[in-house]
């Protein structure tokens, strides 16, 4: 345990982030460069091989999605990882001030973690711990993965990573019984989405024994049907993200997605005022003369126009 004002090397602590499982990470300056970075310390201090494979990892993921590795050092026998310190705080701690987060808002986070996401496993690394808590939010609301503590690189020999790090209500299904695909981080992104949208996961339990066979044994409650305000496309995207079968889920994260950026363009347009919408040579009456009637009636659930008077969408079947 590092302590504030404390020097290591030529980084100055200044205060301490938090803790998980593989280490403590400290907030501290760079005392000859002038900035601010973040300090990752394993626990444990041993095993020289196992402090590097994180590093080693992190070393080709550059990412705009991702958080950077700086470099690693040792300082005084205690080994730690430099990085990039991203001012601003963890989706896990939005979603516990806000519960659920404004649909556009989840969907513009989900993007940035489906890039981060698809370029890792374009260099063969499954995270492995998908989850709100290792998603940080910078100041502007870009979304940046951190933590590849438990990431592996799968060869093409390796059809799956055999333990069952990661945790329980983000993990998929063949997750839980040790044979994690890098689909398995498509579910944990889907969960996560999922979460960001209506303020909980589908199941938890302290049991994570429970937590597998709900999954397993009982249907998920789409989010539209626990959200209003959710878009039907939208909530469509995250079931297909959890299908049990792994042949149903989405095959790559570049296909997730494609999908997730289709429905933000959907909704852009379906949400756009009618007079942007004009047909070509031809213009819509002015405001004045059109009165009120200068935006459509939406569905509330797949942003589809509405007829006047419809109680239920043509296109959704969806009540309004």
């Amino acid at each position: 345990m590092l302590s504030k004002e404390q020097m290591l090397g030529k980084y100055q602590i200044l205060e301490r982030l938090g803790s998980g499982g593989f280490g403590t990470v400290y907030l501290a300056e760079d005392r000859l460069l002038h900035r601010r970075v973040a300090l990752k310390v394993p626990h444990h201090q041993t095993d020289e091989q196992g402090l590097l494979q994180e590093p080693r990892i992190m070393a080709g993921l550059k990412h705009p999605n991702i958080v950077e590795l700086i470099t690693v050092e040792k300082k005084d026998d205690t080994f730690f990882m430099v990085m990039e310190f991203v001012d601003g705080e963890s989706l896990d701690r939005r979603i516990r001030k806000e519960r659920a987060l404004s649909p556009p808002v989840a969907l513009e986070i989900a993007v940035d973690v489906a890039s981060a996401i698809a370029f890792a496993h374009a260099q063969k690394v499954i995270h492995r711990d998908l989850r709100p808590a290792n998603i940080l939010l910078t100041s502007s609301g870009m979304a940046k993965v951190t933590d590849f503590g438990t990431s592996r690189v799968l060869a093409t020999q390796d059809l799956f990573a055999r333990t069952r790090i990661g945790s329980p209500p983000y993990m998929a299904p063949e997750h839980f019984r040790g044979r994690a695909v890098f689909q398995s981080d498509l579910w944990s992104l889907g969960i996560t989405l999922y979460e960001m949208l209506t303020g909980t996961v589908p199941f938890y339990d302290a049991d994570p024994v429970k937590i597998a066979q709900a999954f397993q044994n009982q249907p998920i409650v789409p989010p539209h049907l626990k959200n209003q305000a959710v878009p039907k496309p939208l909530s469509e995207v995250v079931m297909k993200a959890l299908m049990v079968n792994l042949g149903d889920r989405y095959l790559s994260a570049q296909a997730m997605l494609e999908d997730l950026k289709r429905v933000r363009e959907g909704l852009a347009k379906e949400t756009r005022p009618l007079s942007s919408i004009t047909a070509p040579g031809r213009m819509l009456p002015t405001p004045s003369a059109a009165g009120s009637q200068t935006q459509a009636r939406l569905c509330r659930y797949c942003y589809r126009p509405l007829p006047r008077n419809a109680v239920s969408c043509p296109v959704c079947g969806e009540k309004n």
